[in-house]
């Protein structure tokens, strides 16, 4: 059998030799454009004895060049004579039925375009391209059609007819498998959302690819923050219903909740001390608590690098370990030394439209200073955080020793949106617009213009904030505004026009202080139906205002919070030079727990003051009320002193409430969610007339329920008092339809 094996062997080798050939020269047929010394370094032909399996690669070599449509390769006389037919150049090239947008953005990622060389292999993955685009923005049945007109001099125009038809809305969004959580809350953890009227300018509602991507990694997130070490979203299905609308199925595999039994740190680059060990595990007592959570998980990681920079500890990363062992986590954050490195120097590309000093303000580092993973991950997300670029990448080039060119590639991505809202509800109805803009004239400046009308209210502002003010990491905030209230219980009608400044940073984690400065121009007109004293308080008024404001805020989420809180103080002073110098206090906090998925407790309380610094009373649109979402069962401006037939406000008001969510009682595929609340309040004090005073603590008691009804979202309260003033507007019930998106 050996014998055998050799024999054949030696006998394919003969035979491959035999039809083996030798040329002594090359030569080219049929190329006009291409030029030889390009077709032969494509052939890279490295010898002149070839084989069919030589010839065979040759040839795919040079038509996979996309330069022809048709390679033959043949010996002739000694001669390895290659017969070439060129494929012809694009002269006219359009896309017909794109938006201008749409054009733009294809024609950038596409591979034919006037003056390339056509090809069909091309053509066809370019079409593929198109009808992918496509369907991520929900055109499911988009007709895409090569239009191929051939021209002499071996040219052609190309036109790509569109058809996109329509876009495919989402009609319902399920969740099966081990789900554990409601309908309504993995909802407001995706992007993705179900089709209503009241979406007409929202796109989040259409079938896209990339974005059901993007939620079953939320979803997978959102679980492993929740202690569910083995989520997995084992799969995502659309299912077309018709051809205007599609559902899409996320099946969810959770598994059981793991805790961690065991938090270690070791270091291998000694270069910790034992202060350092001491002051990291005082960081991870904070933020890592029993149960098993990514996020935190990561967040300590940050934290500890953080510690590591403030401390001078370079050139030390930080990986992270994790064994599991039945339903418990052993967490290993492990130090290694790093490459030294040092920026060289910081090379943007990407950016066409956004200047370079909106990128670099986002990094941590600059030319001449130290590098390191952590920094450069930091930088990167905080460039994503901007909402300004799709993409962001970087690259180092070793330039010598220890220093480094550092890439940055951004893509942009665009920054503008338009929303509008209508809103009825038992106390009136409004409807609203809105305009925004991320990056305006490419300074990353974000610009929001908004108008609302209302039957109470009608309001309009144009706000800018300027990040990186003066080179810092303080934010500068301006807002111009327009604001007309027209209360039917209030007596008077009050038209504002007014300019606040300020500028906000962040001194502590978590803590954001914002202080301004302002001015406004308000004039009173009292209904002719109100009492001879309110009458009296008729005018125009200016106010020249300093203020500022300190908020803590701790939430875990900023949507659905189940856990943390957010307090918050502030004060506002009418300045001498105003016509009724004032000062304002205001104090608010809300806290969260949850006692399982079914029970969200949340305490809201709040309390506000505002009182003359002179012999003049306060006016009487600064007046302090209470609106029904601060105390349900009551009116908006309901309650409080009454000047005849009109609630005034008071210069004192607080209030609080406590509310839990319940089991609900509603079909879960109604994605409706209940909660039971008492609260109690109050308004008091009239320092223009101490007669007018009612000083009582009022109380109310009842349900809520916040339904995406088939109409659109619906909110209802039914309410209870347990005590009030004789004077007040009880609400026993009142219902909210609409939202703005």
């Amino acid at each position: 059998m050996k014998i055998l094996k050799i024999t054949l062997l030696i006998f394919l080798f003969l035979f491959d030799y035999a039809l083996s050939d030798t040329y002594e020269k090359i030569i080219l047929k049929g190329n006009k454009r291409v030029s030889k010394e390009t077709i032969l370094d494509i052939a890279n032909i490295k010898n002149n004895k070839l084989n069919l399996d030589d010839l065979n690669i040759i040839q795919k070599k040079i038509f996979n060049s996309g330069f022809f449509k048709d390679v033959e390769i043949k010996f002739d006389n000694k001669n390895l004579v290659i017969f070439l037919k060129e494929n012809p150049i694009i002269d006219f090239f359009y896309i017909d039925g794109a938006t201008a947008k749409e054009n733009d953005f294809i024609l950038d990622n596409l591979k034919l375009g006037p003056n390339k060389i056509f090809s069909e292999n091309l053509l066809n993955q370019d079409l593929v391209l198109i009808r992918n685009f496509y369907k991520t923005r929900g055109y499911y049945n988009v007709d895409v059609k090569p239009i191929l007109s051939e021209l002499q001099n071996e040219t052609l125009n190309l036109i790509i007819k569109l058809d996109k038809k329509n876009q495919i809305k989402i009609k319902r969004i399920f969740f099966t498998g081990e789900k554990i959580y409601k309908t309504s809350e993995l909802l407001s953890v995706i992007e993705s959302s179900e089709h209503g009227w009241w979406k007409f300018l929202s796109s989040t509602n259409n079938i896209s690819e990339t974005r059901i991507q993007i939620d079953k990694n939320r979803l997978k997130n959102y679980f492993l923050d929740s202690g569910y070490y083995d989520a997995q979203i084992t799969s995502s299905e659309i299912n077309l219903i018709s051809n205007n609308f599609a559902n899409i199925t996320f099946s969810i595999s959770a598994g059981n909740i793991y805790k961690i039994s065991n938090i270690d740190f070791i270091d291998n680059s000694k270069n910790l001390n034992k202060k350092n060990f001491n002051d990291i595990k005082k960081i991870s007592n904070k933020y890592l608590n029993n149960i098993y959570s990514k996020k935190n998980i990561f967040y300590l990681k940050d934290k500890i690098e953080d510690y590591l920079i403030s401390n001078n500890i370079e050139f030390v990363s930080v990986s992270i370990g994790e064994k599991k062992e039945k339903n418990n986590i052993n967490i290993n954050y492990i130090f290694s030394s790093e490459k030294k490195n040092f920026i060289n120097l910081i090379n943007v590309k990407g950016n066409s439209l956004t200047e370079e000093s909106v990128v670099r303000n986002n990094l941590y580092f600059s030319e001449g200073d130290t590098i390191s993973k952590h920094k450069i991950d930091k930088s990167i997300d905080k460039l994503k955080a901007t909402r300004i670029f799709e993409k962001v990448n970087y690259k180092l080039d070793p330039v010598k020793d220890e220093l480094v060119n550092l890439d940055i590639t951004v893509a942009e991505q665009p920054t503008g949106s338009i929303g509008a809202g209508v809103g009825v509800s038992s106390s009136g109805s409004a409807i609203s617009g809105m305009i925004s803009e991320k990056n305006f004239l490419g300074k990353g400046i974000g610009l929001n213009m908004d108008l609302s009308l209302g039957t109470e209210k009608v309001s309009g502002t144009a706000r800018t904030s300027l990040p990186y003010f003066n080179n810092t990491d303080n934010t500068l905030n301006n807002t111009f505004y327009a604001i007309s209230k027209d209360f039917t219980n209030s007596g008077y009608e009050s038209k504002i026009l007014g300019n606040d400044t300020s500028i906000t940073y962040q001194p502590y984690e978590n803590i954001f202080f914002t202080p301004g400065v302002g001015i406004n121009s308000d004039k009173v007109d009292t209904n002719s139906t109100a009492s001879a004293l309110l009458q009296s308080r008729d005018g125009s008024y200016t106010t020249f205002k300093t203020f500022y404001n300190v908020k803590s805020d701790k939430r875990n989420k900023r949507f659905n919070t189940t856990g943390g809180h957010v307090i918050g103080f502030g004060q506002d002073f009418g300045l001498p030079g105003s016509d009724i110098p004032y000062v304002k206090n205001n104090i608010f906090g809300t806290y969260y727990h949850q006692l399982s998925n079914e029970f969200i407790l949340k305490f809201d309380s709040g309390v506000s003051s505002i009182n003359s610094l002179n012999n003049k009373d306060v006016k009487l649109s600064d007046r302090l009320a209470l609106n029904s979402k601060k105390l349900k069962g009551f009116e908006s401006f309901g309650i409080g002193p009454k000047d005849g037939n009109d609630f005034v406000g008071g210069n004192y008001s607080a209030y609080s409430s406590l509310s839990s969510t319940i089991p609900n009682p509603f079909p879960e595929n109604w994605n409706a969610k209940t909660s039971i609340f008492v609260n109690a309040g109050n308004v008091w004090g009239v320092d223009y007339d101490a007669s007018k005073d009612v000083n009582k603590i009022r109380s109310a008691t009842g349900v809520t329920m916040d339904w995406m009804s088939p109409i659109g979202p619906l909110s209802f309260t039914l309410a209870q008092p347990i005590s009030k003033a004789n004077t007040d507007a009880t609400e026993t019930f009142s219902f909210e339809i609409g939202t703005a998106f």
